[in-house]
């Protein structure tokens, strides 16, 4: 007889990290593109740093975590 499957916790927490990831990519982009609207060069060059740096390497340990938790599901099964 078959176990019921357990919740994976690690997957479980890397699809609620991507979902606020893109929302947060969401919110940047709306935010970058008011800011071309309104002529504010300055916030627009901020948030463009922003997402260059700090959301290229989010973005990576996202998939890593997002790796991971793949591996660790199909290991258990």
């Amino acid at each position: 007889m078959r176990r019921p499957h357990r919740h994976n916790h690690l997957l479980g927490i890397t699809f609620t990290l991507i979902k606020y990831f893109l929302l947060g990519l969401a919110g940047c982009t709306i935010a970058y593109l008011a800011a071309l609207v309104l002529d504010v060069p300055v916030v627009a060059g901020a948030i463009a740093f922003f997402l260059e740096q700090v959301l290229a390497r989010s973005l990576a340990l996202l998939g890593c975590l997002w790796a991971i938790a793949v591996i660790n599901e199909s290991a258990r099964s």
